[in-house]
């Protein structure tokens, strides 16, 4: 009688067995699957805070008895950012429904903004302690860091259709799109590439 009983105690055992087993598998690759995802999480970097102004002006005064089309990018406060960290994503479509898209970044081409084979990547820093733009480095996008209180400036028509790629070919200095003008309204959105999020996602009208 003993050894039956014995024997039908270790046939209740095994299956406790194997489901202790199952159980500490199954628990260890939760704790690898939760290690893993927690790596991923903490490798990717986090968004700048930023409070950003974007002005669009289609009369803008040059201070030297003249006007222009600028569009300006200001940080009115946040942490600082590096440029080449940034995209400025564009998009604007006119009354006849064309659609004009841009994505400007640090490889972007840089635009003779006053015709004078002086070359930018728009926007630039407009900070005077740099010198002017045109064919000086590090005025241009993705070459500097964008502190608070910073301006960042298309300068000129010629800039500011460049960023919103509705820069005439024959020309360039000039808006090919007829109805681009007072009330017309751009999509502009500023993406942080390290980490993929927008710090700025707003319909600019143009004054």
């Amino acid at each position: 009688m003993r050894e039956n009983q014995g024997h039908e105690n270790g046939q209740a055992v095994s299956p406790v067995v194997g489901v202790m087993l199952m159980l500490v598998v199954t628990i260890i690759i939760a704790a690898v699957v939760s290690a893993f995802s927690g790596g991923l999480a903490g490798s990717q970097q986090k968004a700048p805070q930023a409070t950003i102004d974007v002005k669009i002006q289609m009369n803008a005064d040059t201070t030297m008895g003249s006007t222009t089309n600028r569009t300006t990018f200001t940080l009115l406060s946040g942490d600082s950012i590096q440029t080449k960290d940034l995209a400025i994503v564009t998009y604007y479509v006119n009354k006849n429904g064309v659609v004009y898209k841009n994505k400007q970044t640090v490889t972007s081409s840089a635009t003779d903004l006053y015709g004078k084979s002086k070359y930018t990547r728009v926007p630039f820093l407009n900070d005077q302690r740099l010198g002017y733009s045109g064919n000086n480095p590090p005025m241009d996008f993705g070459n500097y860091t964008w502190k608070t209180g910073d301006v960042l400036s298309t300068g000129s028509t010629a800039g500011t259709a460049a960023l919103f790629a509705i820069n005439s070919t024959s020309t360039p200095y000039t808006i090919r799109d007829p109805d681009f003008g007072p009330g017309s309204i751009v999509d502009i959105k500023i993406l942080h590439i390290p980490s993929g999020q927008y710090i700025y996602d707003k319909e600019v009208i143009v004054q």
